[in-house]
């Protein structure tokens, strides 16, 4: 008899939903059915502004059967008396950019203290507008999440910069960055005299992000958003949707490296005009991610880098040469160019050497 309560014990064990250890979410999901589409373009996550119970427990219903995390607000479930063991696998956000919102830091840290005492087993979250003030609020709940939407105002890598910021500040809290998949143009004009400013961010500039967050320390990537305004919803454009999807299924692929992958020196010298990188080594492999932050001119790729012990992942083409490009006998990435890389099975990494 116990050899088979063993057995049963361990055939549930195996068959239960992971956690997630590295979320790739989308924001503003308000139906179980939105969930479902967007497990299957590569989202483990998902961010909601629902606050009715019921709301509520049907998304942390939907997210469970579809092993995602759901990030939302405990406020109406702590109203409504909910007992907090029916959210196992929730993240409670226990605020929007306090530092907009001017939350003091005291008024903050006790609201963390009372969803604590009311769920002590799940984590809480809440993101700054700007990673300046994260240093504002130290040691206030389990992660930090840094929300900085560049397009078409401000340098692309401004949003690495911020998630830079953020984790210098962290204080070894989690650091989750959360990323412009949005118009501004949709959103409220503080001066309305002004001309209308905004587009939706193109595909390489969603990627590029996407990876710069990563190097500077991100932990999870969230998009915003599925619905951003009334009067949008991101299903509805597909051709745009696609643009978010195509980086959350190179983010989702590569979220093992990220949570279980271990921080490796990139393989190459460093030198003056480097492209920024970050590796690790996973399974007896080695990964290596290359991104161009502008330097005003386009940056040399590691000839390291170049050997056929490399390949590039989700490009068109195997040998890396043939997606830089070449002056003067060194190849090039240009600015905002992300090169991600994987080497051949080593026996050495797969001793954990």
């Amino acid at each position: 008899m116990r050899r088979w309560t063993a057995a049963a014990i361990f055939l549930l064990a195996a068959c239960a939903p992971k956690p997630v250890e590295f979320p790739v979410g989308m924001y503003a999901v308000s139906t179980p059915a939105q969930a479902e589409a967007l497990k299957s373009l590569g989202f483990n996550a998902l961010q909601s502004y629902q606050s009715e119970p019921k709301d509520v427990a049907a998304l942390a219903s939907a997210a469970r059967q579809n092993g995602q995390l759901l990030l939302i607000s405990p406020d109406g479930a702590m109203k409504a008396g909910a007992h907090a063991g029916d959210f196992p696998g929730a993240v409670w956000y226990i605020q929007d950019e306090p530092d907009v919102s001017r939350v003091t830091p005291a008024q903050l840290s006790a609201h963390d203290r009372r969803v604590k005492a009311w769920a002590p087993r799940n984590l809480t979250a809440f993101v700054v507008g700007d990673a300046r003030k994260a240093k504002d609020y130290p040691g206030t709940a389990d992660v930090l999440m840094e929300d900085w939407y560049p397009v078409p105002h401000l340098p692309l890598e401004s949003s690495g910069d911020m998630v830079k910021r953020a984790a210098d500040a962290a204080g070894g809290r989690r650091v989750w960055a959360v990323l412009q998949a949005f118009d501004w143009r949709l959103s409220p004009q503080h001066d309305p005299s002004k001309p209308r400013i905004g587009r939706f961010p193109t595909a390489d500039e969603i990627r590029f992000m996407s990876y710069d967050a990563v190097l500077n320390g991100a932990q999870g990537v969230w998009y915003f958003a599925l619905e951003p305004a009334d009067t949008f919803n991101l299903q509805h454009a597909p051709e745009l949707l696609k643009r978010v999807a195509d980086a959350a299924r190179q983010m989702s692929a590569l979220a093992p490296v990220f949570a279980r992958g271990r921080d490796i020196a990139p393989p190459f010298a460093p030198y003056p005009g480097a492209p920024a990188a970050r590796a690790w080594t996973y399974h007896g492999r080695d990964y290596v991610i290359l991104a161009a932050r502008p330097t005003g001119h386009a940056l040399k790729c590691p000839p390291e880098l170049l050997a056929s012990r490399w390949r590039p992942l989700f490009e068109n083409r195997r040998d890396p040469r043939d997606l830089l490009f070449f002056w003067h006998g060194d190849y090039y990435l240009n600015e905002h160019r992300v090169l991600v890389l994987e080497s051949r099975l080593s026996p050495r990494r797969l001793l954990g050497l």
